[in-house]
This record gives C-alpha cells, sequence and structure tokens, in this order.
C-alpha cells in the first residue's frame, strides 16, 4: 500500500498510522482532534484558514465553542515546541484564523506488509526407567488414575537432555504468547477520546460562591457550602432540590463549614468545620436541620470526606498524632469516633479526595508527590497497597465514583485547564468529559449516572484597570480569561500583559488605548509577568513549567521567543536595566530566594547582587542602582547595581505590597500598605528622597505577579483587579 508523509521543518506526519508526528527518530503521539486540526492546517500551509473551516473540518457535525479550537491549537503548537523549546508553525491572524508557516513537502512511499503464519506441531516425548512398580495406598482409587503406556523397554538415559529441550521449547512459545498479547494490547489500546454533554445549566444562579456540591441518595437534592453572597467571606452548608425552592440554610458558624455529604439513608449530613491553626473536626447535623453532633477531630482542617455505602464508615484524610506521617487516607467508624489507617504515603507528600466505590470495597483518592504533581489511585477499603490509575503528575482538583462502580469522573489539569475527565477503575486511557466551562473544581455524580454536578470557579478572572488624575477607575482590559500583570512601554505607546483567554496565560501586547490586541507568545507554559525592553522592542517575561521557571525574550514585532538560560532552578519577576544589557531576576539557586543578573544576549552567567533575600527588583533610571523588595516583609530596599550594601530606604518603608510598586524616570510609584481600604498610592521623588500621596484604590492587584505600573508622566496607573468572587454549580447530563 502507499503512504503519504508530510514533512516541514525536522518534523514528519504519517497520514496512514493517524495520530503520529515523527521528529528526528522521536514519535509525538497526537490526540484523534489533534492530528486532524494539523493535517488541515499543513494541507493549505501558506493559506489563512477561517476558524470556521477548521470547526467545520474537524468537529465536523459536532457542535463546539470557538474556545475548544483555541485550546487545541494551543496544546498543538505545545507538542510542535516541545523538543525545540520555544517551536511555533501555526501564526495566529487576528479576526480571521490560523496559518500554518512552515515550507511542506509531501512524499509517498510504498509499505510491503508480509504476513507470515508458521504453524509448528511440537511432540514431547518423556522416556521413564521404572525398575519397580509404586507401591499402591487403601486412598488410591484406581479408577482415577490416567491410562498407563506400556514402554517397550527402560532407558537408562540421563534425563537433562529433554529437560532441557522442553524448557527452551516451553520458553519460545512463552516469549511468543507474551510477545503477540504486549502487541495485541498495543494496538489494541483505547485513543483519548471526548465524552459529550447535555443540557449544561446552573443549579441555583446563586451570586457569589457556591462550592462542593454532593447529591442526596435519591438524587432529588443537592447539599453544597456557599458563602452568602458577593461579599460573603464565610461558606455555611445549605441544600436545595434540584429545579425548586430555596436553598434551606442548615449550619451559621462562625467558621467555614465545608465539603458536606449526605448519609447513605439521606437522614444526615456530615462535613467539615474548618478550625484553622488547630485542624478540624466532622460535624453530622439531620438533613432537615437541627442538633449538631461531633464525630471526631482531624489535623488536617480542609479535606473532603465520604460516606460508606452502609453508613457506618466516614473516609478522611488525616495526619498520626505526633505530625510526623503525611496526610493519608482514615476511615472513621461512626458510632465510636475510631480512626484507621488505610494508606501509608511514606514517600509521598500525603494524599486527599478519597471517595468509597458503590459497593464499599475500594476508595479511590489523589496521592501527591513531593514536587506536588498528583494522581489518581485506588486501594481496597480494609487497606494495603494502593494501584495507581493515571500517570499524568498533573492537578486534580476532585473526583467521584460513576453508579456502576466502574469508572470514575475526575477533574484534571491534563490539558492545561482544569476539565472533566473519565477513567476506567480498572485503568486505562482517560476519556475528556467535553464541557463549555474553564476552571473546573468540585464535582458529584447523581445516584443513577445520568447526572454530574461541577463547579466552575471565576475567582481568578481579573481585569486591567485604568486610573488617572481626576478621573473615576475604568475597567481598560477584559476578556473571558484573566487579564493580569500589564506595564507600559517606555514612550508610553504601548501595554504589554499576560492573559489566559487562549487557555494559559501568554504574553499580549496592545496599544496605550487598550485597542489592537495582539498575542505575542503560543508556547501554552503558564507566561507570566513580562516586561519592556528600555527601546520597547523587546518583552522579558518567565514561564512556569512544573517546578521550574525559565526566563524568555520575545520580540514586540516578529520573532520567536528565546529562552535565556536553562538552569534548573526557579527564576522569577525578570526586568530589565537601564541599557538594556542586563536582565535581573530573583532565583533560589542557592536555596534561598536572591537577586541575580545575566547578560540579556545571553554570553555569560548569572551574577549574585545581594546576600540577604530578595524579591522583585526594578532598576532605577540612572543605571547604578537597583530597587528591590523582599517577601513578607515591609518595605523596599536599595543594592548597586554590581552588588555592594544591601540598605533599606525610609521613606519606603509602606512599599513593596503585593508587588504593587513601579519605578519611572522620576520617581517610584506604589500603593501603600494599609489594613483596610482606600488603599493610598504615593509617589518617592528621586530628587527630593520625599513622599507624597496621589491617588487612592479600593483593591489590591493580585499577590501573585507583577501588577501594577505608572506611566512616565506619572499621571496614569495601570493595575489588576479580581472582577469578582464567585463560582458557579453546573448540573449537565452525560452521555455514555
Amino acid at each position: 500500500m502507499n503512504k503519504r508523509f508530510y514533512d516541514f521543518g525536522e518534523y514528519r506526519l504519517d497520514t496512514h498510522n493517524q495520530r503520529l508526528l515523527h521528529r528526528s527518530g522521536e514519535t509525538i503521539t497526537l490526540t484523534l482532534k489533534e492530528f486532524e486540526l494539523l493535517f488541515a492546517l499543513v494541507t493549505r500551509a501558506g493559506d489563512v484558514v477561517s476558524k470556521d473551516a477548521l470547526l467545520d473540518a474537524v468537529w465536523k457535525d459536532v457542535a463546539v465553542a470557538e474556545e475548544t479550537l483555541t485550546r487545541n491549537i494551543s496544546w498543538l503548537r505545545k507538542k510542535l515546541g516541545a523538543a525545540e523549546g520555544s517551536g511555533n508553525f501555526i501564526e495566529t491572524i487576528p479576526k480571521r484564523g490560523y496559518r500554518f508557516t512552515a515550507q511542506v513537502t509531501t512524499s509517498d512511499a510504498p509499505e510491503i506488509i508480509v504476513e507470515e503464519q508458521t504453524v509448528q506441531r511440537i511432540r514431547i516425548e518423556e522416556t521413564i526407567a521404572i525398575s519397580e512398580p509404586p507401591a499402591l495406598t487403601d486412598n488410591l482409587n484406581l479408577d482415577d488414575r490416567p491410562p498407563v503406556k506400556q514402554l517397550p523397554s527402560p532407558v537408562a538415559a540421563s534425563s537433562f537432555g529433554w529437560k532441557l529441550r522442553l524448557a527452551i521449547a516451553l520458553g519460545v512459545i512463552a516469549i511468543v504468547v507474551a510477545g503477540f498479547a504486549v502487541l495485541n494490547s498495543y494496538l489494541r489500546r483505547p485513543a483519548t477520546k471526548a465524552i459529550l454533554v447535555n443540557r449544561v445549566a446552573p443549579f441555583s444562579g446563586l451570586p457569589g460562591r457556591e462550592d462542593m456540591p454532593a447529591f442526596s441518595p435519591d438524587g432529588k437534592q443537592i447539599v453544597f457550602a456557599w458563602n452568602g453572597g458577593e461579599d460573603g467571606d464565610n461558606f455555611d452548608i445549605y441544600v436545595k432540590i434540584i429545579g425548586a425552592g430555596d436553598p434551606v440554610r442548615l449550619t451559621s458558624d462562625a467558621r467555614d463549614d465545608v465539603y458536606p455529604r449526605f448519609s447513605p439513608d439521606n437522614r444526615f449530613i456530615a462535613f467539615v468545620r474548618n478550625l484553622k491553626e488547630s485542624g478540624g473536626e466532622v460535624i453530622l447535623i439531620p438533613a432537615l436541620g437541627g442538633a449538631e453532633r461531633r464525630v471526631c477531630g482531624l489535623f488536617s482542617g480542609n479535606y473532603s470526606i465520604t460516606f460508606s455505602p452502609d453508613g457506618r464508615l466516614l473516609a478522611v484524610i488525616d495526619a498520626e498524632p505526633s505530625g510526623v506521617n503525611e496526610f493519608a487516607v482514615h476511615t472513621v467508624n461512626l458510632q465510636t469516633g475510631e480512626k484507621r489507617r488505610v494508606t501509608a504515603p511514606a514517600e509521598f507528600r500525603g494524599e486527599t479526595t478519597p471517595r468509597f466505590s458503590p459497593d464499599g470495597k475500594y476508595i479511590a483518592f489523589v496521592r501527591i508527590a513531593p514536587d506536588a504533581s498528583q494522581d489518581l489511585f485506588v486501594v481496597e477499603a480494609t487497606g494495603g497497597a494502593a494501584r495507581q490509575l493515571t500517570f499524568d503528575r498533573k492537578t486534580i482538583h476532585n473526583l467521584a465514583w460513576e453508579a456502576d462502580g466502574q469508572s470514575i469522573v475526575f477533574t484534571s489539569l491534563r490539558g492545561n485547564v482544569a476539565s472533566l475527565w473519565r477513567i476506567a477503575s480498572a485503568g486505562g486511557e482517560p476519556e475528556m468529559i467535553a464541557t463549555s466551562g474553564k476552571n473546573i473544581t468540585n464535582l458529584s455524580s447523581a445516584p443513577d449516572g445520568k447526572t454530574i454536578a461541577y463547579v466552575e470557579m471565576e475567582s481568578q478572572k481579573a481585569s486591567i484597570w485604568r486610573v488617572a488624575s481626576g478621573e473615576p477607575p475604568r475597567k481598560f482590559i477584559r476578556s473571558l480569561g484573566a487579564d493580569q500583570s500589564p506595564q507600559f512601554s517606555a514612550d508610553g505607546k504601548h501595554i504589554v500583559f499576560m492573559s489566559d483567554r487562549t487557555g494559559a496565560y501568554e504574553i499580549w501586547l496592545a496599544d496605550a488605548d487598550g485597542k489592537n490586541q495582539r498575542q505575542l507568545t503560543f508556547a501554552a507554559n503558564q507566561a507570566s509577568s513580562p516586561r519592556f525592553s528600555p527601546d520597547g522592542k523587546f518583552v522579558v517575561y518567565y514561564a512556569q513549567n512544573g517546578q521550574r521557571s525559565d526566563i524568555f525574550i520575545v520580540p514586540t514585532e516578529v520573532g520567536e521567543p528565546r529562552l535565556l538560560s536553562d538552569a534548573a532552578e526557579r527564576k522569577l519577576y525578570p526586568s530589565w536595566s537601564a541599557d538594556g544589557k542586563w536582565i535581573y531576576f530573583t532565583s533560589n539557586r542557592t536555596g534561598d530566594w536572591q537577586l541575580w543578573k545575566i547578560p540579556a544576549d545571553a554570553s555569560g552567567e548569572a551574577v549574585q547582587i545581594t546576600w540577604r533575600g530578595a524579591h522583585q527588583a526594578q532598576p532605577a533610571p540612572d543605571g547604578k542602582t537597583i530597587y528591590y523588595s523582599k517577601e513578607n516583609a515591609a518595605g523596599l530596599w536599595r543594592v548597586p547595581v554590581n552588588g555592594g550594601d544591601e540598605l533599606p530606604v525610609a521613606e519606603l518603608s509602606d512599599a513593596g505590597l503585593s508587588n504593587s510598586w513601579s519605578v519611572t524616570s522620576a520617581g517610584i510609584y506604589f500603593i501603600a500598605r494599609a489594613e483596610q481600604p482606600p488603599y493610598k498610592t504615593k509617589f518617592y521623588d528621586f530628587s527630593t528622597a520625599q513622599t507624597k500621596e496621589t491617588l487612592g484604590v479600593d483593591k489590591l492587584p493580585p499577590r501573585l505577579f507583577a501588577g501594577f505600573s505608572a506611566s512616565a508622566d506619572g499621571k496614569t496607573f495601570l493595575y489588576a483587579l479580581f472582577d469578582q468572587n464567585a463560582s458557579s454549580i453546573m448540573l449537565a447530563e452525560v452521555s455514555n
């Protein structure tokens, strides 16, 4: 038969063996949709392919959101660039579609398939020498004996030869059978496929944060935790009939009540009360409300629980009283409060989210490795060795058994976005459950297995705000994702920021008025905290990859990101020197966080500047001094660019809050530390070494990223704010 190949760069796409992409002897496996998407682009290389055309080609008669296309493009770009560090063959054409930019050549190659069948009959004869007949006992039933063949004559030869021949023959047979089984298993291994959901709808539509849903045994109600509204700061337990009525409040404690679960007889609800510093406790309350009963205390205060099907036990996560052992799965006797340890994750960081199987024989849970990666495991409810189901090393938020006990549904970051997956409880390849939601966390499966409830988190959605003298703050840049970490260019004509609107945090560029937004990076590797070079031609940023983070430089016009250093340690918050020749950053390569610098052209090694701790740094315009903050410490410090005295700046003792400070040519603008709003924006004048107030803001930018920027003239400020602290419980029907 003929095989057609598409070659581009160092890659070869094999259209006969779908989902295989070859690169220099390495095989990169693609999902079916990734293959179809790449095939559609490769066969029209150089042309702009509209989004509608790609949706029609890949998803055909299935109605999916445009976000699905964007997410698959992001995953495909990551796989194409995985071997090279930052490859990008797929160009985004704003408002039009995508274009495959590499030159593609095709070739046909004949493949001769030879099928050989060998039938071999192996005859083994054993010759035995008998000097006298065996003695018979009274217990021997002669009728049950196999017939004995009379041999012509005894043979006195050694038995070593026939035993060796027998062993070789059996070994050959075993190898052939085992090889066939492995090959057959590989060829029949199911591919990752998507499962569609129907009739997705909000459960209640309540404002604020509703979370941690659990179905009642009859499937007619859901118990959940709710903070009471947009301004609520405390979780209590509520129960509501699906499709009717208002939620009924069951608890009103000043501490958070979380992770409620119905008892199998529908009479009680168990939940965890988070006691914060002192751990937590398991509480039992009647399903219609009433007096609470304490079941047991927990050294862990914020982990979910589950009932055994007979209602006698709860599975919880707890640690030993000594605190030596990590958090592990335990069972609790509801009558006595006695706890028994089920798992022993000595070599792991801990475990979370235990769930009894419908028959009560097993407990599924999430195990956390020392590097914080997570996978799904199953263990017998009585204890023993745990069996691993997933091998992705990705964050898993929650899980639930399906009604038949044959499958487990879980939420995972397998695709860089939290989504729903299903896996057989016996193991195998997970199947994606296609939903329209993002940042999906806690979930529950209805007793009939036809409906799932899951939570869509919106608490990480942020927008970029603009505030200027004499003007009220206004939302400046917003999208369906989170937009954060803005910075003005030195000439004030452009803005760079990070956004996860395409599924993962990437670097984006916009004009000073917020228009003409365009994407600079496409690696889907959580790019963060971008900063302009002094001439505005480049942007430096760091990208998270598991437990390490690296610094990249990308042109603002046309070009690919360039890795600045491949050292394995974490590197955060890069910024440019005043002359653009150096990149400053903080790193933990010595075991604690310090300030370093490295040539922007990567012509030399990194040089350590501070020795007493550093968090985020920005150079002064004189090119002689660097200002920096320290983690969990008030104030700003300064140090010469080549190292030296590390001195606090007395006038900046209330600065450094949440990375909310910005260095300009005239001075430093910062949001001052305060116990409550309004928060004052202040200005430290380089020429006078004096500080004065400018204007106020009601909320603080997110703490995690560099999130505050002042224009060169100090008249305009940009900062990110969370739009809302909300989450919604969604109901969906799952097709089998």
